[in-house]
């Protein structure tokens, strides 16, 4: 019996990607469906998040694979978890909280401002790996992804805007610029692998 071909490079980390997005849309689809709210359904949201793991694994593998991998971006790679599990924690104590204790003045102030702080801390983290990466190739790479998500950003935004201006769609909140931005780099790096560049 003839042995199982391997995955070709760059499919196991999009098949993981496909699978996480596919589990946190679903599952937010699902709490939305169910009705529910508050502690629980940020309590579904936790699990697909695990998937995070083998996704970064897998891209690391790949890397390493290819020879497009260095120590700076493997820090990079676990200050994105550590952002991740922060902001969703953060998040999910912050609702929690909020829906019990229904707090007033400076402690509303607090919670309420308390998942953007991992924002923060990607922020740092993203400035961190241009610093410390010194190999230009993945830089550039780097920073081509991160241009990409940001140009689809200011597309959506713009566009949304306007149509919003026109009253033809509702008002959306502003915390959704980070997952618009995120969701453009990696559609990035999901054409860059299909491009085999």
């Amino acid at each position: 019996m003839a042995a199982e071909a391997a995955p070709a490079p760059g499919r196991r980390p999009l098949w993981w990607g496909v699978i996480f997005i596919v589990a946190t849309f679903g599952t937010g689809i699902a709490a939305r469906v169910i009705g529910l709210n508050g502690f629980w359904s940020m309590a579904i949201m936790l699990p697909p998040m695990l998937l995070l793991i083998p996704l970064i694994r897998s891209t690391e593998r790949d890397g390493n694979l290819a020879g497009c991998t260095s120590p700076a971006l493997k820090r990079y790679n676990r200050r994105g978890l550590i952002w991740a599990f922060a902001y969703v924690a953060a998040l999910f104590f912050a609702i929690s909280v909020n829906d019990w204790l229904r707090p007033e003045g400076p402690l509303l102030w607090l919670i309420a401002v308390l998942p953007a702080l991992p924002i923060v801390y990607f922020v740092w983290g993203l400035y961190r790996y241009l610093v410390e990466e010194t190999d230009e190739y993945l830089k550039m790479r780097h920073v081509g992804d991160a241009l990409f998500g940001l140009g689809l950003l200011l597309i959506v935004s713009t566009v949304w805007g306007f149509l919003e201006s026109f009253k033809v769609v509702p008002h959306i909140q502003s915390w959704i610029v980070v997952p618009v931005w995120a969701i453009g780099m990696g559609l990035s790096q999901i054409r860059r692998r299909m491009s085999g560049s």
